[in-house]
């Protein structure tokens, strides 16, 4: 356990004579469950809710027992209101435990209420239903189920967590996954301690409060030797200290459920929520003691961490390696691009996201499997050893959720990439993901900003997307009297995109993959498929294929023909009326359509969509739509032009509306209408469907 005393404040026992109260606004008491809970089947504010969260308190305070200790106290009721709701009954609650300082959980209590028969039934969660898991190297969470849940049960859930690492005040989720009635939630901070309140979300509060309180504190001294003339062996004492204490209370009421939508980074980083950050202790007769730091201390303490900066000096173990390459490649940018190729074709990632090489870098290249720390680190020390001018660059996965830049805060890290500097262009690599070229970085990695590790350079690094979202389709098709259709297509896949096919053909075999893509898909059939680049990720993947769609067997005056042949945008993405949070493309986009329709000889285009162009403001995005008629040839082009990543609240009416009129565009139909027969001639009326 850290200790924060000196030598001659070695024990401290706090006795509260005065603080925050812990009686909760809302007015449900644990174990005491109301007619009026047991009988709820529906919550009114949101009716589709599965479940229901109808008290949520939280209580974060400090004691002392040979070290200070943090205890967190947490009590829920829940309300099932469907079976698809008993997902709320199995709970897991995370402690955190490095070396001997950990956290326990304890006195876990836990009741399952029933109305049976117009008569309460209570079953109670036993000690032995509660199990241990280990999560990762550090985290490890005590599981339980709840008994004899069913659609209507009530859960009443208890424990209390002490913890030695107070640096982080546990945070307090005012809003889940599903719709929480009532949170509150408490803290009661002595003087000792200044923590930084971080709040986020887009829910305002229903009460903040913070008030003044008194503590007391025995301080026990323990016996020990003075020395000088008057010195001489002293007996314990104990002396009283009275100190300052701040108490806070945070309410929210009728949070809504927080649900997943298309185009988000996680959950978490649009959640309301409070986290709190220690920055700095001093205790009476000592020295303030700064906790948080500052980025070059942190960037200094990080190169010298033998399980970060000191192994990118180990070097010597690929020094042939790197002869070689500096043989046959003579500018800085192509030993760049072949150290990469080298790491990312040697070494295959775990699946494990780490800022840390846990194992030496050495070992990783011997065995040739490593996490994304360890590879990464590797790349960047072989880039080092190159002469170039790399450096590591921490980064906070999207799935991680974003890094708040105020100060250092190391634990929402979880990732590591190289940034080299040649002349005045900086890259980003990550040696994780071998069909990514130099200087592209995987979706999971586009993330706001990293932070740049290194002693001379001391910033924030945009993680930009250097790929974009790709695809083109162009295609010829000649249509028969009978609603046949015959033709060739090509689809080019480009930046993201082609990642995802040869991601999907590397773990499915190309065989697979066009037996898939050939699959009939409504009235058309793709046949003979070919994939080509499918080994160059420097250029897209093309994929050549014949068209075919069945006739109905007669000629038709009439045919019906959806000139997008499948590839519209079927839906609008974006559903809500009103969207809090920001849309995330991650990276730009571009999705062009162009086919050319030979059309039956004697037929004529009667109708077709009328050619369309719309601009999102500020340059955001531009979708063009064109009909153009050559003779007995039409050709149609649709091009959707995502031009930014992100989009933020205020633009999202434009963008659902954009998107609206796209998916309304795209799915108009061209009408083609047989020339009106010669005199004397018969005409059999017919239409054909074709989509």
């Amino acid at each position: 356990m850290r200790t924060l005393t000196s030598t001659r404040l070695i024990s401290l026992a706090i006795v509260l004579i005065c603080g925050v109260g812990t009686t909760y606004g809302q007015a449900t008491k644990f174990g005491k469950v109301s007619e009026e809970e047991l009988k709820m089947k529906v919550y009114d504010k949101d009716t589709s809710a599965v479940a229901v969260i109808l008290s949520d308190k939280g209580f974060s305070h400090f004691q002392y027992a040979k070290g200070f200790q943090l205890v967190f106290e947490h009590e829920m009721r829940i309300k099932i209101l469907k079976k698809s709701g008993y997902d709320w009954a199995d709970v897991e609650v995370p402690y955190f435990q490095r070396g001997s300082d950990k956290e326990n959980v304890a006195s876990i209590k836990g009741y399952t209420y029933n109305l049976e028969d117009g008569k309460v039934v209570k079953d109670k969660l036993e000690s032995k239903a509660v199990f241990e898991e280990q999560m990762s190297e550090n985290w490890f969470a005590k599981k339980f189920t709840m008994p004899n849940v069913k659609v209507g049960s009530v859960l009443d859930i208890k424990y209390t967590i002490y913890s030695d690492f107070f640096q982080n005040m546990r945070e307090w989720e005012f809003q889940k996954t599903i719709p929480v009635v009532w949170s509150e939630y408490h803290a009661q901070i002595p003087e000792y301690f200044d923590y930084k309140f971080l709040q986020q979300g887009y829910l305002a509060l229903y009460n903040a409060e913070q008030s003044k309180a008194s503590e007391n504190f025995t301080v026990t001294q323990e016996s020990h030797v003075e020395p000088g003339l008057n010195g001489g062996r002293q007996a314990s004492q104990a002396t009283s200290v009275k100190a300052d204490a701040n108490g806070y209370v945070w309410i929210m009421k009728d949070a809504p459920a927080l649900r997943p939508e298309r185009y988000i980074t996680t959950l978490s980083d649009y959640q309301s929520k409070i986290e709190f950050e220690l920055q700095q202790v001093k205790f009476p007769g000592q020295i303030a003691e700064t906790v948080v730091g500052n980025w070059e201390q942190v960037t200094r303490d990080l190169l010298d961490e033998e399980k970060f900066g000191r192994q990118l000096n180990r070097s010597s173990f690929f020094k042939n390696e790197l002869s070689a390459i500096k043989a046959k490649y003579k500018t800085p940018e192509s030993q760049m691009a072949a150290i990469h190729t080298l790491v990312k074709s040697t070494v295959k990632w775990d699946g494990k996201y780490t800022m840390y090489a846990h194992s030496p870098i050495r070992k990783v290249f011997e065995i040739k499997k490593g996490s994304s720390g360890e590879i990464n680190l590797l790349m960047t020390s072989m880039l080092l050893e190159a002469g170039l001018d790399a450096a590591p660059v921490l980064v906070s996965t999207r799935n991680n959720g974003r890094v708040y830049k105020g100060s250092p805060m190391l634990s929402k890290f979880n990732y590591v990439i190289a940034q080299v500097r040649i002349g005045d262009k900086e890259y980003l690599l990550d040696a994780t993901e071998p069909l990514l070229a130099a200087g592209e970085l995987p979706v999971r990695c586009l993330n706001g900003e990293g932070r740049l590790i290194k002693k001379d350079d001391q910033r924030w690094v945009a993680l930009k997307p250097a790929a974009i979202y790709s695809r083109l389709f162009n295609g010829t098709i000649t249509i028969s009297s009978n609603g046949e259709m015959k033709g060739t297509g090509k689809e080019s896949l480009g930046g993201y995109n082609a990642l995802v096919t040869r991601r999907s053909i590397l773990e499915d075999g190309e065989a697979k993959f066009t037996e898939n893509f050939a699959k009939e898909t409504g009235d058309m059939k793709v046949l003979k498929a070919k994939v080509e680049n499918l080994n160059d990720e420097n250029s897209p993947i093309n994929i050549t294929f014949d068209i075919a769609t069945n006739g109905n067997g007669q000629d038709n005056s009439i045919i019906y023909l959806n000139p997008m042949m499948g590839h519209g945008e079927k839906e609008n993405p974006f559903k809500l009326n009103e969207r809090a949070y920001p849309v995330d493309f991650a990276a730009p986009v571009d999705e062009t359509y162009i086919c050319r329709f030979i059309l039956p000889e004697g037929y004529e285009m009667e109708e077709g969509p009328q050619n369309k162009v719309l601009a999102l403001p500020d340059n955001g995005g531009k979708f063009m739509y064109v009909v153009q008629q050559q003779g007995n040839e039409v050709q149609i082009m649709s091009k959707i032009s995502i031009n930014k990543p992100v989009f933020y609240a205020p633009e999202y009416p434009y963008l659902k509306e954009f998107y609206n009129q796209i998916v309304t565009k795209q799915a108009e139909q061209i009408v083609l209408k047989k020339a009106t027969a010669s005199v004397g001639q018969a005409t059999t009326p017919a239409a054909s469907g074709v989509k």
